[in-house]
């Protein structure tokens, strides 16, 4: 099982790589011959393995089973309602509205071939996005029956959520050769979430605040395809350099270092956050080793696997953009002071006085407590890992100090607190060294009483997690009547068609019970269900990549708002869209037939007009 699900991960990355290579020369149809080619060379020596696996129905297999299947249905849990139909209607839940329709936009968008274009940002190139995780699932949705939904919601997870597990599992099997570390390990990767369920519990007797502390937890990541790849590349890929650094025959070495070069050199076009502090890791050990004891392995691995992630990276980002903002303690400062947070106004307030008053041993004082806060309500029952860090190995220590680092000192320009996505990789590292120091403080028979009261302790933000997800109708629907709008577009548009959809209007509330898409956030539904480019969507999607939407957002409602035909028609026109698209509710000021526009499509809640 082991050679067969890590050799899974190698080759979902494997393909991925391809798929983007043969989407850059135009020729993605080929990744069918590979897959078969790969499928049949891969046949024999997978079902040998399969015919070698030795299954018996032990407490130790079944306690795998249960985990991984537990495990697997509480990610699945959080991601697979969404993108189902009731009763016409296409439900999402949570942010699945606004994540799940940029990502399958963005699988629209690379079915379409090279160059790739920001499907909600029309006619500019795509930029400053790791977008790794969408090309397989593009590839699949292009050249088979299945659906983006049912891939992006449902299939592809379960494969996310399986690599997660066993890239865990097998990696503290590495290190520690403990089948009991190995399960809690996993355990942990699973289910352990934050110290936040005390606080909430304490303001309003409920069990949640996931992400109080700032870190969200991995068993949420399944709604975020870019994070739990690279969370399970992270595992696999440390996983793999164990491997190639005991590995003493030569052609298994050369074959373990390419495995190497495509994980390491992968997994920043997945999520930059994972390549900075995986490849950052790798590149400070490897040159300590080589001046330390002259041993260039972990160098030269660094060094191309970083020219690999470059080569992947560079091409997709606009050097005119700042990723990284220098400023320090944020996180911890608005953690105290944000009222859906601590809410301790008072404590920023005695900080401020006790620095006007110079009195800095208080300030110290203040400042070290808030971190305490932040590292032990961050890791939750992780914490118990403490004593394996120290005594772990370089790449664990490094990689942890840097992903609790980095949000510590520097924000993302746009979105600022998305860099709190670099304490992921913190928390899920500390899972593996708190799996192995329970497997020990749990051996003795003495402390078994434990175990019950580590996984009590570990799960409630899971718990709140789940009901905060069903215990509310879903938050956002497309209805039937707008499905079929959107549909009406699709058949009836040439592909390089550009929509004008109206201005999100925050202040629209018309009650339903679950809002209209449109009346809920602003998001990249029509293109992702049209398959077309809008003009403008999306803005806080279109802030984080770095784009100036100002002057866009200002045309649209110039064109929506503007009762002077001849303003909104020089306005309309400087977009180049040929269709303008929207819900009844949210009309332009002016009929669109003096725009030199044609009614095509009508219904009870949408109107399409198209440019004669």
């Amino acid at each position: 099982m082991e050679s067969i699900l890590m050799g899974s991960i190698v080759g979902f990355t494997t393909l991925t790589l391809l798929s983007y290579i043969l989407i850059v020369l135009n020729i993605p149809a080929l990744i069918i011959p590979i897959t078969i080619l790969i499928i049949f060379f891969g046949f024999k020596p997978f079902v040998k393995r399969v015919k070698n696996l030795k299954f018996t129905l032990n407490k130790k297999t079944i306690l795998v089973l249960l985990v991984f299947t537990l495990g697997i249905l509480g990610q699945l849990a959080v991601i697979s309602p969404s993108g189902v139909f009731q009763s016409g209607d296409l439900l999402f839940w949570s942010a699945h509205g606004h994540d799940g329709m940029w990502h399958i936009a963005l699988m629209e968008e690379m079915k379409k071939g090279w160059p790739l274009s920001n499907p909600i940002f029309a006619g500019e190139k795509l930029v400053n996005y790791h977008f790794f995780s969408d090309l397989l699932p593009a590839m699949v949705s292009k050249f088979t029956p299945l659906t983006n939904l049912n891939l992006y919601f449902r299939i592809f997870p379960f494969f996310y959520s399986l690599f997660l597990g066993a890239s865990a599992f097998f990696l503290t099997k590495k290190i520690t050769k403990s089948f009991p570390a190995s399960i809690w390990a996993t355990i942990f990767t699973y289910f352990a979430g934050s110290f936040g369920f005390i606080l909430t519990y304490i303001k309003n007797k409920t069990i949640g605040g996931e992400s109080i502390f700032w870190a969200t937890q991995p068993q949420s990541s399944s709604g975020n395809p870019p994070q739990i790849i690279s969370n399970f590349l992270f595992l696999s890929a440390i996983y793999f350099v164990y491997v190639y650094l005991g590995q003493k025959q030569k052609r298994s070495k050369v074959i373990n270092f390419l495995i190497c070069v495509v994980l390491l050199g992968t997994i920043s076009s997945f999520k930059i956050y994972g390549g900075v502090v995986l490849l950052g890791s790798l590149a400070l050990i490897g040159t300590w080793r080589l001046v330390k004891d002259r041993d260039p392995k972990l160098f030269v691995l660094s060094l191309i696997s970083g020219i690999l992630a470059l080569i992947l990276y560079l091409p997709n980002t606009s050097n005119s953009t700042s990723f990284l903002i220098y400023k320090p303690w944020w996180y911890i400062r608005t953690m105290i002071v944000e009222p859906s947070r601590l809410n301790l106004l008072d404590w920023e307030l005695r900080r401020q006085t006790y620095i006007y008053e110079h009195n800095w041993k208080r300030v110290v004082w203040l400042e070290g407590m808030g971190f305490i806060i932040f590292f032990f309500g961050n890791l939750g029952m992780r914490f118990l890992g403490l004593w394996e860090f120290v005594k772990s190995k370089a790449i664990f220590k490094v990689s942890i100090v840097l992903s609790l680092v980095l949000p510590l000192i520097f924000l993302q320009k746009g979105v600022a607190s998305n860099t709190s996505q670099f304490l992921q990789y913190f928390v899920l590292m500390f899972g593996i060294l708190a799996g192995v120091a329970v497997s020990k403080i749990t051996k003795p028979k003495r402390f078994k009483f434990l175990i019950p009261i580590i996984i009590v302790l570990m799960i409630p933000t899971q718990v709140g997690l789940l009901n905060e997800f069903y215990s509310r109708p879903a938050f956002a629907k497309v209805s039937s009547e707008e499905l079929t709008a959107l549909e009406f577009v699709k058949q009836n548009t040439s592909e390089d068609s550009i929509i004008l959809t109206p201005p999100y209007n925050q202040y629209l509330n018309l009650g339903s019970v679950t809002p209209n898409i449109w009346d809920w956030f602003d998001t990249s539904y029509v293109s992702a269900l049209t398959s077309r480019h809008t003009f403008f969507d999306d803005y806080e999607q279109v802030d984080i990549m770095g784009y100036d939407y100002r002057l866009r957002l200002e045309v649209k409602k110039i064109i929506f708002e503007s009762e002077d035909v001849e303003i909104v028609k020089k306005a309309f026109d400087s977009t180049n869209a040929s269709i303008l698209y929207f819900p009844k509710e949210t009309p332009p000021q002016i009929d669109p037939g003096l725009l030199n526009l044609t009614k095509t499509f009508e219904n009870e809640i949408i109107e399409v007009w198209k440019t004669n």
